[in-house]
């Protein structure tokens, strides 16, 4: 097989409906602890790396691979600019 028939079976079983993991972590944290997420997620002064450390010290399981999907608009089910 293929790269590009890999390809094609990665994307026919990739969930198209899955929801942004950042939406999915506001779903268990408090206002104040949204509020301050929703700040350091468009302030590109903070590194994804950084934010996602401090996520995961907070017990939130994020990547900063989905902090920076999310920052770039990538997100297909949140619409984040």
């Amino acid at each position: 097989m293929g790269l590009a028939d890999s390809l094609k079976a990665e994307i026919k079983e990739a969930p198209s409906h899955a929801i942004c993991s950042v939406v999915k972590c506001k779903e268990t944290m408090a206002k104040e602890d949204i509020a301050t997420l929703d700040a350091a997620l468009y302030d590109r002064g903070i590194k994804a790396s950084v934010l996602g450390r401090a996520l995961r010290k907070e017990g939130i399981d994020i990547t900063e691979g989905t902090i920076t999907r999310h920052r770039n608009g990538g997100c297909k089910t949140c619409g984040a600019k």
